[in-house]
């Protein structure tokens, strides 16, 4: 399931933005040029809307107004070479003609992509909706400045959980999530195991229950003999092959374990104690006084004021905010 993977759901949904102007005070304006002008002035860091969440670890909007244009297709240089002399459809002799334009990709109307990618315990839609609610009740005032020039957003959202619908409708799937906190990769022991000798098993017992079927049931009623039965042999072939095919197809979508210590409260530590300790050893690299004993009981002392301070072992405090952006 690529939309859940490592202890984290990665949700993404494209919005349909309205296209009727805004009348206002200073005339007329798109929505897709207000929404812009929203956007930008999208409170940043600790003051941002996704920072009340003890779940979000990275968020994303992203105004689409249309799809990127390629350029013309490519057309076979050989037919191109051989000009009118050659008989060919007439759709491919258009294609030739670099006259006449190709259809094109288009969307019908702007789209707002929204992504984040938060702590969840499964992929399961309860994870995702009771992450939306969660994140109106803390932030509705934003989102709302947001979400309003969306397509149907003032009609159908009046709470949390019409909010959580209206995501939740325009959810697309994640097909390639990006998750780095396994730092040396996942472990064997931690790995889905795909006991091969079970899968020869499953795929033998399949080959006979469908050979012994279309054998001894379907092929009496018109062949029998050698032919009939290399024909049920046949059939129990494929249905084993097919069978184990979508099996591995199915298990490779299950997703990896979440990493040790990968939620937003274990980050926002571990990012906290990189900053206090990065500037313990640039301090003690300028205390020089006393003897080596002096320096070496100084050095502990030190040390020991900092892990007192620092509560290694507290998760909740003292620690970096969500949101605070620091070396």
């Amino acid at each position: 399931m690529p939309t859940f993977d490592s202890g984290a759901y990665f949700l993404t949904a494209l919005i349909p933005i309205g296209v009727a102007p805004i009348s206002g005070q200073g005339g007329s304006a798109s929505p897709t040029h207000a929404l812009r002008k929203r956007l930008s002035l999208l409170p940043r860091g600790e003051h941002s809307p996704f920072a009340r969440s003890a779940r979000n670890h990275f968020a994303r909007f992203v105004v689409i107004d249309d799809v990127a244009y390629n350029g013309r297709e490519q057309p076979n240089t050989l037919l191109v070479a051989a000009g009118p002399a050659l008989s060919i459809d007439q759709k491919y002799k258009d294609m030739l003609n670099p006259v006449i334009a190709q259809p094109q990709d288009h969307l019908s109307c702007p789209f707002l992509f929204f992504s984040s990618d938060f702590d969840a315990a499964s992929g399961a839609d309860s994870e995702r909706d009771s992450y939306l609610r969660d994140l109106w009740t803390r932030s509705e005032a934003d989102l709302k400045e947001v979400f309003k020039y969306c397509l149907g957003f003032e009609a159908r959202v009046t709470d949390a959980a019409s909010f959580a619908k209206y995501i939740a409708d325009c959810q697309i799937e994640t097909t390639m999530p990006f998750h780095d906190y396994w730092l040396d990769g996942v472990p064997a022991d931690k790995l889905p195991n795909l006991s091969l000798q079970k899968l020869g098993l499953a795929g033998l017992a399949i080959l006979a229950v469908v050979a012994g079927l279309v054998y001894f049931w379907l092929l009496p009623h018109f062949l029998q003999g050698l032919l009939g039965g290399l024909i049920a042999l046949l059939a129990g072939v494929a249905a084993a092959g097919a069978g184990i095919f979508f099996y591995v197809l199915d298990f490779g979508k299950k997703p990896f374990p979440a990493a040790p210590s990968s939620t937003l409260p274990d980050v926002l530590k571990a990012l906290y104690l990189r900053r206090q300790f990065t500037r313990f050893a640039i301090d003690r690299q300028f205390d020089a006084a006393g003897s080596d004993e002096a320096s070496a009981q100084s050095l502990y002392d030190s040390f020991k004021s900092f892990i007192d301070a620092s509560k290694p072992d507290d998760v909740a405090e003292p620690t970096q905010k969500a949101g605070a952006i620091g070396i």
